[in-house]
C-alpha cells in the first residue's frame, strides 16, 4: 500500500511540477490535459485517475496549499504582552520559498487572483481579530485602510522577491517587513 500512496505522490508531482511550467507561459485554460500528459510522460487514464481536467486539478493544488497556509497563519497567537509579527512573517516568506514557483505562477498576470484573495482574506481575518483586542480598534474603516495598505504592500515586496531571484533569506524578507510595517519610512534613514 505504502508503494502505491508513493506512486501516486510521484505522479500528482510530476504533474504539479509541468502544469507549473506551462502556466508559466501559458494561460490555463489553454492547457489541454494532453499536453500536460505528454510533457508530464504519463499516460491520459493515469491523469483522470486522479482529476477531470486541469482546472480541477489547480483547484486541488490550491485547495492544498490553502489549507496549509490557513492552519499555519491559524496556530499563532497574539496577545497585548507579546506583539512580534516577525515569526509569522518568516513562515509566510518560507512557505512562499517552498512553494515558489507555483507563487511566481500565481501572482503573474496568467494567475488566480481568486486564490490570492483567498489567502488575504485569511490573513486579513487573523490580523484583524488579533490586533482590534490588543488595539481596541473602535473605526474599523480606518484599520481597513492601514491595512490594505500594509497588505498590498507586502504583496509588492513579495512580487519583487520572486522576480528578482529570491536572494534574501526568508528571515530577512520578515525582517524587512516587520521593520517597514512599524517603522514605515523612517526604517530606511
Amino acid at each position: 500500500m505504502t508503494n502505491t500512496d508513493r506512486r501516486v505522490r510521484k505522479t500528482k508531482a510530476i504533474l504539479r511540477k509541468n502544469l507549473i511550467e506551462l502556466m508559466k507561459v501559458k494561460n490555463i485554460s489553454s492547457i489541454t490535459v494532453k499536453e500536460l500528459c505528454e510533457k508530464s510522460d504519463i499516460n491520459r487514464g493515469t491523469f483522470y485517475l486522479h482529476y477531470r481536467d486541469v482546472f480541477h486539478m489547480l483547484e486541488e493544488i490550491e485547495k492544498e496549499l490553502y489549507e496549509e497556509f490557513q492552519d499555519m497563519i491559524l496556530s499563532y497567537e497574539i496577545s497585548p504582552n507579546k506583539i512580534e509579527t516577525k515569526p509569522i512573517l518568516q513562515d509566510i516568506f518560507t512557505f512562499i520559498a517552498q512553494n515558489k514557483d507555483f507563487c511566481m505562477v500565481v501572482l503573474c498576470d496568467r494567475g488566480d487572483m481568486a486564490f490570492v484573495k483567498k489567502i488575504v482574506s485569511v490573513i486579513y481575518e487573523k490580523s484583524y481579530n488579533d490586533w482590534s483586542k490588543i488595539f481596541k480598534l473602535d473605526d474599523k474603516e480606518l484599520f481597513e485602510k492601514y491595512y490594505s495598505f500594509i497588505l498590498y504592500g507586502a504583496i509588492g515586496l513579495i512580487d519583487y522577491w520572486l522576480k528578482n531571484g529570491m536572494r534574501e533569506s526568508p528571515e530577512y524578507m520578515a525582517i524587512l517587513t516587520e521593520n517597514i510595517i512599524v517603522n514605515g519610512l523612517k526604517s530606511l534613514l
